[in-house]
């Protein structure tokens, strides 16, 4: 079979899944015997930052190196459950996957630590259809450096990035690869901006935007 050169990457946390509720429960688990509590609105903002991003926003009033541990032990408990329970997988991804996996190099590209994206991949069997996949958690760069990473190891020519905020839309624009919003997820961006209203849109808006 000929070699795969034309890409859809997506992002992960309000494109393929919503894991708000599951992280929110690990994340009280940590917070709740140091006195600490976070609510859904809070736990929503926070999706698709980085790990020193989330530590920054959620617990300002900690000197840095204890946010970041604390954040860190948050992060860290999600991995384990959400390996074994899984999350809330948007409508049609499993068969939307499969369909662009007959044309398409699937990749993910993530903001999240690496044990979450494999948690991701395992809990709902999905591994078998990403290509390849990068994480800031891994790299420790931002997700328009790891777009670019992942597009150069695997020497593609043409890609889309699918991802639901305005950081999406700036890390492809910095990638210089097309974006493609998808408005069901937790982000707004500009009204202009190409957009997708279910996963199940974004088949044929990728061949419109990649012409194959």
């Amino acid at each position: 079979m000929k070699e795969k050169k034309v890409a859809v990457l997506f992002d992960l946390d309000g494109t393929l899944w919503d894991s708000s509720r599951e992280v929110l429960l690990c994340w009280n688990r940590v917070l709740s015997p140091l006195g600490r509590h976070i609510g859904k609105a809070e736990m929503d903002r926070l999706m698709g930052l980085t790990p020193r991003e989330i530590a920054d926003v959620q617990f300002p009033d900690l000197p840095p190196e204890e946010r970041y541990a604390l954040t860190d032990r948050c992060l860290d408990a999600e991995a384990p459950y959400l390996f074994e329970r899984g999350a809330r997988l948007y409508p049609r991804v499993r068969e939307t996957l499969l369909r662009l996996k007959e044309r398409y190099f699937i990749g993910l590209v993530s903001n999240c630590t690496e044990d979450y994206a494999l948690a991701f991949l395992h809990a709902h069997a999905l591994a078998s259809l990403f290509d390849d996949h990068e994480t800031a958690g891994r790299t420790g760069l931002d997700k328009g450096e790891n777009i670019s990473l992942l597009l150069r190891r695997n020497r593609i020519e043409r890609a889309i990035y699918v991802g639901d905020t305005a950081k999406d839309l700036a890390a492809a624009r910095a990638a210089h690869v097309p974006f493609l919003f998808a408005s069901w997820g937790f982000g707004t961006v500009p009204e202009d901006q190409l957009a997708a209203s279910n996963f199940s849109m974004v088949p044929e808006i990728a061949s419109s935007i990649l012409g194959f």
